[in-house]
């Protein structure tokens, strides 16, 4: 069955792609018409006035190609009932607060109720979680969404990590026989394909929240419908975003422990002080993806190989990216003062 699917999913990827590539392109002259640009600042590591806003004409792509693919082939019903309403709310919310700051409580307010409203359908239909799990799967998938807004700096950065997230996903599900979440994973990751010919290597506009959020969003459900089908274990599901977490959860953990208001805006995430400290954009985003392919691919297909040894495998990575988040902290902190 696999193997049959994979030329409709072949056709998907290349429409998918050129539809969000046409998108874009709507909303670079949008942006550029309603003034709605990024300007240099705590968060930003760019230092001219770029047009931004451009994730809604994603999430708008991958909400188009949803609809028309589910009508002439098979699609998680999950995804199309529940999982696109909630991005493209995310993303209208976003792109409005692009152009003028929205209340942050109001946007946590809704990401936590996506979240656990996300969580809450499906176990009105068969998700087998505990109260618990549920809890805790509702407040990673509200951290997914603002990690992947926090990484989304840099040339390429978000765009190129939900290419590799998508067709991740997308691949565990045609081994595992699940056409229709192989399908939906494709297609996001063809979207962001899409966008990047105007974000890298010249970032002609950003996606801003009206794409970093809903697209954490995205790629946070797809692991949970790949969690409740069994295509990925939860070590596994952790590894898949796993180069995002690390930089993102160490840099707030230590923001907590030195006591500095950590919910504040700030630069200091590896990959902005690595672009502070005159590396390009494309050597960053070089080093992560590079990460990607050398560290994180190898342990998925460990994991996948060896199901038994997958938590010990997760950890050991875990603990790789640690410790490299760490040494190059010291290392940009000490070159800093010298």
């Amino acid at each position: 069955m696999a193997a049959e699917i994979l030329p409709g999913i072949g056709s998907a990827i290349v429409v998918s792609a050129a539809v969000s590539f046409l998108l874009t392109a709507g909303f670079v002259k949008l942006a550029r018409s309603k003034g709605v640009y990024a300007r240099p600042g705590v968060r930003q590591s760019h230092s001219g006035m770029t047009p931004t806003g451009a994730g809604l004409g994603i999430v708008l792509a991958l909400c188009l190609m949803t609809w028309v693919i589910s009508l002439t082939a098979w699609l998680d019903p999950s995804w199309n009932r529940w999982i696109m309403p909630g991005a493209l709310l995310l993303s209208v919310i976003g792109w409005q607060d692009d152009r003028r700051p929205v209340s942050p409580m109001l946007r946590f307010v809704v990401q936590l109720a996506v979240s656990f409203g996300l969580l809450a359908l499906l176990r009105a239909t068969g998700l087998e979680w505990s109260w618990l799990s549920l809890l805790v799967g509702g407040i990673m998938l509200a951290w997914t969404m603002n990690m992947y807004n926090f990484m989304d700096g840099s040339d390429g950065m978000a765009g190129f990590e939900g290419v590799f997230g998508g067709t991740v996903i997308s691949v565990y599900a045609l081994i595992s026989g699940q056409e229709g979440l192989a399908m939906a994973a494709a297609i996001l990751a063809a979207c962001c394909v899409g966008f990047l010919p105007w974000n890298f290597p010249r970032p002609r506009i950003f996606m801003g929240d009206a794409g970093s959020v809903p697209l954490g969003f995205a790629l946070g459900g797809l692991l949970v419908l790949a969690l409740r089908d069994s295509v990925m274990t939860l070590p596994v599901a952790l590894l898949v975003l796993s180069v995002f977490l690390a930089d993102s959860s160490l840099t707030l953990l230590g923001r907590v422990i030195r006591g500095e208001r950590w919910y504040t805006p700030h630069k200091l995430h590896v990959y902005q002080r690595l672009i502070a400290h005159g590396w390009p954009h494309s050597r960053v985003l070089l080093l992560y993806q590079a990460i990607n392919i050398v560290v994180v691919v190898p342990a998925l297909a460990l994991a996948h190989t060896y199901p038994e040894h997958a938590w010990p495998i997760a950890v050991f990575v875990a603990l790789m990216m640690s410790a490299g988040w760490y040494a190059a902290s010291l290392k940009l902190r000490l070159e800093m003062r010298t």
